[in-house]
């Protein structure tokens, strides 16, 4: 009988063994590569019942061995892009008499073209699906699809944490010897339905938060980096604002701790108790040149967060003059960091649904889905010229300072800013000390 030292399950020698694979994925060519630890396999593996072994490999920093003595083996497709390379996998799997099930991103969107690559599909959210699945492989009755009925999702109050004893963090996931960040949910569902964004499908457009001692008992068992992957934090001041709250009454920032997010309400309260709280800097989607835009860079960098924009190129009414302009636009806005993308009709989004009704769609080929290839026909440009614009783009704002030279300065000012409360706190627990020993000195001893 083996003693797992982390989770502390008994396995015997007959234990079923479960194996999550992160897929690799075509990274985009121009951008410096991060490989942050995937949240949706340790996700769904803590829905795995206790008395089963499991392990996880992201294929992007290891390999996988083919040869696993796995019983079950669950691919996670989160993007489009890592399908290809997941239904190989799955190929060469099955071939080896493995059984093999699917879940993600890009599974939940075409469910009946993954469902012909694996044994079983879960689709949407996996927490109550993945013990069903597991149960019924055991009982030798596995269906091809397990899904909830349409609108229906898990008790956002009862999820399982994420099993972040799976990785092995500082052996891969580091940057200069940094570790890179955690993701973490604090909550799913978006309100709003972008055009080029799927998540209001799969996850709803109601906003659902996970209680907040769940999501600080999380955070607890992360690194000192973590990144908040909400879809959007602005769908909510007040949400926003407990979160903040809860950030800061945790010690959270005072322990040189730091988050990064997706976008944050710009309100000078807002993003004072954001900054409060550790924000590090967030990402922020630019499609257009406006004072707007350039008030809200100036405001978030006036409470000293960072901001990295999320720049779309190759909308209906972008020229090759007009992203020439664009481009001149962010190097005046003082954007810390860019990363550039080409619009991409991903399965169940208006774009998407628009593209194909006009029939500009060129490509169904996943591999080129990564946001870094033109796989539709622009309304003002060829595909090839759009294409180069995009490669200028990286070209452009990179000419003076590389991506990899910004994001060394930024990772510099976390590790000062970290030092420095570190020693701030270090005193404060040294004076808070000697006030107590003093108070137990007599007036006699004090004044000899």
């Amino acid at each position: 009988m083996l003693l797992d030292p982390v989770s502390r399950v008994r396995y015997t020698a007959d234990t079923m063994k479960v194996l999550f694979i992160h897929p690799r994925w075509p990274k985009i060519p121009e951008q410096t590569e991060f490989n942050l630890p995937p949240l949706g396999m340790i996700q769904a593996a803590a829905c795995v019942p206790d008395t089963v072994e499991v392990a996880v490999v992201n294929e992007n920093v290891e390999p996988v061995d083919l040869e696993t003595d796995a019983d079950l083996i669950a691919l996670s497709t989160l993007l489009s892009c890592q399908a290809p390379r997941g239904y190989e996998l799955a190929r060469e799997l099955r071939s080896r008499g493995r059984t093999v099930i699917m879940g993600g991103l890009h599974a939940s969107l075409c469910p009946e073209e993954a469902a012909g690559h694996v044994d079983a599909l879960c689709v949407g959210e996996g927490e109550g699906l993945v013990e069903e699945m597991i149960k019924d492989f055991r009982a030798g009755r596995l269906r091809k699809i397990y899904r909830r009925p349409e609108g229906e999702f898990p008790d956002i109050r009862r999820l399982p944490n994420p099993r972040r004893d799976l990785y092995r963090k500082k052996e891969l996931y580091a940057y200069k010897g940094w570790e890179l960040p955690d993701l973490v949910q604090t909550s799913r569902g978006c309100r709003f339905n972008c055009p080029p964004c799927c998540v209001s499908f799969l996850g709803g457009r109601r906003h659902r938060i996970r209680p907040r001692d769940q999501v600080l008992q999380d955070l607890d068992r992360c690194g000192e980096l973590v990144f908040f992957v909400d879809n959007s934090m602005e769908q909510s001041v007040k949400v926003q604002l407990e979160l903040f709250e809860a950030l800061s009454d945790h010690g959270f920032e005072k322990a040189g701790r730091k988050w990064i997010s997706h976008p944050l309400t710009c309100r000078p309260d807002v993003l004072q108790a954001a900054r409060d709280a550790g924000c590090w800097y967030v990402y922020h989607a630019i499609y257009t040149i406006s004072d707007k835009i350039r008030d809200r860079i100036v405001m978030m960098h006036d409470h000293g967060i960072k901001v990295e924009g999320t720049i779309l190129l190759g909308l209906d009414d972008h020229t090759e003059d007009y992203i020439r302009r664009l481009i001149d636009f962010l190097l005046e806005i003082d954007l810390d960091l860019a990363e550039f993308t080409i619009l991409t009709p991903f399965p169940h989004t208006e774009i998407a649904r628009q593209l194909e009704s006009e029939g500009r769609i060129l490509s169904r080929n996943w591999e080129e889905y990564n946001a870094a290839n033109v796989v539709f026909q622009p309304r003002h440009l060829s595909p090839e010229r759009l294409q180069a614009l995009y490669e200028q783009a990286w070209r452009s704002f990179y000419a003076e300072r590389s991506q990899t030279v910004r994001m060394s300065g930024l990772f510099m000012d976390v590790i000062k800013d970290s030092i420095r409360r570190r020693r701030a706190l270090q005193r404060s627990t040294k004076q808070e000390q000697t006030g107590e020993k003093g108070k137990g000195t007599s007036p006699k001893t004090t004044a000899a």
